[in-house]
């Protein structure tokens, strides 16, 4: 997926208020310098942040930090149904301006969100109960309730688990021929999910040897070619068997699978489940875990 730089603007208005009623998410992947909330209300798809693709349905509330590259795009069970987001976008100067002093303390916060933040527990909770009022009020008590929201994200830093292992592989430090080469590579991998995919014809599309792909990607999307192939794989899989009553068997065939037994080795390592228990199990979009290098074999 290529990342777009988008501008963002909110003249006259000290963050920019959005609330999105579509039949479906596909937002291309794209960067901008400004934070972002996102609060999905409704819907169901995977959600790409940096160099992480997980699962997400409703309630998925998220922190980004300025120029991490990220889309959320819908599962294909869903094509049609309403989907539902609320979205605030605000510039770090907020938080370091000489004004209001008492914002400096959310510099700590801003450093984190580099790594993109998945809210959870008590933050969310209260959290979701400023944004739902939100809608209703007028620009200024807009205003006051993003401070609210911030100042519940620090009070409850123990609810915000990061999405990236670090800052380096979602904030955009790369080179922009770099940039572009990750890029038409994640593309190809995400055009390609159910096919069989290899470093050499990975390696090919960037026009370098294997060698030098493995060790280029590896550096620059945090992880391996073949755990980040397994990671968009098993989000997807694990989509479609909470979304849909398919088969086990044509699930794994369709997300690139090949054996079942390696479709169940992999799920597992990540979800800590076999994918039936998954599916008959009470189960939320479970966070990927990147187990690192797994074999030779993408998926």
């Amino acid at each position: 997926m290529k990342v777009k730089q988008e501008h963002v603007t909110h003249s006259g208005q000290t963050f920019r208020f959005i609330r999105l009623e579509l039949d479906a998410f596909r937002g291309e992947r794209h960067r901008h310098r400004q934070l972002e909330l996102t609060w999905i209300e409704q819907g169901a798809g995977l959600r790409f942040v940096g160099s992480s693709v997980e699962a997400f349905e409703s309630d998925d509330l998220v922190l980004l930090g300025p120029h991490v590259p990220h889309a959320w795009v819908s599962a294909g069970e869903r094509a049609g149904k309403p989907h539902l987001a609320t979205v605030l976008q605000f510039s770090p100067d907020l938080i370091f301006q000489h004004g209001l002093p008492e914002m400096g303390s959310l510099s700590g916060l801003v450093a984190l969100a580099g790594q993109g933040l998945q809210i959870e527990g008590a933050a969310r909770g209260a959290m979701l109960a400023v944004l739902r009022g939100m809608p209703q009020r007028s620009s200024l008590l807009r205003l006051a309730d993003l401070i609210e929201l911030l100042g519940l994200l620090q009070e409850h830093q123990a609810s915000l688990r990061p999405i990236l292992d670090n800052a380096q592989h979602g904030s955009g430090g790369m080179q922009a021929d770099e940039q572009r080469r990750v890029d038409r590579v994640l593309d190809w991998i995400h055009q390609h999910m159910d096919q069989s995919l290899t470093v050499e014809a990975a390696a090919a599309l960037v026009h370098v040897t294997p060698a030098a792909f493995s060790r280029f990607f590896s550096r620059e999307v945090g992880k391996s070619f073949t755990a980040y192939i397994n990671d968009v794989r098993c989000s997807e899989a694990s989509l479609r068997l909470r979304l849909s009553d398919r088969p086990v068997a044509v699930i794994a065939r369709e997300c690139g699978f090949e054996t079942m037994s390696h479709f169940n080795r992999q799920f597992r390592i990540r979800t800590g489940s076999t994918p039936r228990d998954f599916r008959i199990g009470d189960s939320k979009p479970r966070r990927v875990v990147a187990p690192g290098n797994e074999g030779a074999q993408p998926d």
